[in-house]
């Protein structure tokens, strides 16, 4: 795993670099994404202690519901499941923004533009660290440019895995992905 990703790179984890399946049940995640999602209280929070939520995580997903209707959904549920579970991990470190979802037909240029403002909106609001993760190959092309913590990662098929073991395999990949946070942080 590449562990000197500087902001504008991207990083490629292996789908199956961690098919380590147990009999963990993935309902334990799908309980917590209900309790995961943004709320005006968790925003009190957030305001509360801003001085130490100094990372900001957006999922980059897109949407198709044309003949990649069923990629983009199975892309849709891997990010989602992963930035999920990065925040809970570093849950008061880390805020997970809402989806940021584009057409796949209009092609990640026609919102490069407004994924830089959002950037900008965060950096005004002196937040250090933006972290993209996305499903995506196209946006590798721009990573450079997005002045963000861009990471990759190709999705799998959640649908043809066992609910059982979903949970385990959505942790092992969070668990490959927090050295980077952590790198990051101390630089």
């Amino acid at each position: 795993m590449a562990s000197f990703l500087e902001k504008g790179q991207s990083l490629f984890l292996s789908p199956y670099s961690f098919w380590k399946i147990n009999k963990t049940s993935f309902s334990r995640l799908a309980e917590r994404r209900r309790k995961l999602k943004l709320q005006a209280k968790e925003m009190d929070v957030y305001l509360q202690s801003k001085s130490y939520v100094d990372t900001v995580l957006v999922p980059l997903i897109p949407i198709d519901f044309g003949e990649d209707l069923k990629l983009t959904a199975s892309m849709s549920e891997y990010t989602t499941a992963l930035t999920e579970e990065l925040e809970r991990q570093f849950k008061g470190r880390v805020i997970l923004t809402p989806s940021f979802t584009y057409l796949k037909k209009d092609g990640v240029a026609a919102v490069y533009e407004t994924l830089l403002r959002w950037n900008e909106h965060i950096n005004d609001n002196e937040v250090k660290h933006l972290f993209v993760l996305t499903s995506d190959r196209d946006w590798l092309q721009f990573e450079k440019e997005i002045g963000a913590y861009c990471i990759w990662i190709p999705a799998l098929p959640l649908e043809h895995i066992d609910e059982s073991h979903k949970y385990t395999l959505i942790h092992e990949q969070v668990q490959q992905l927090l050295p980077i946070f952590i790198e990051k942080w101390s630089v």
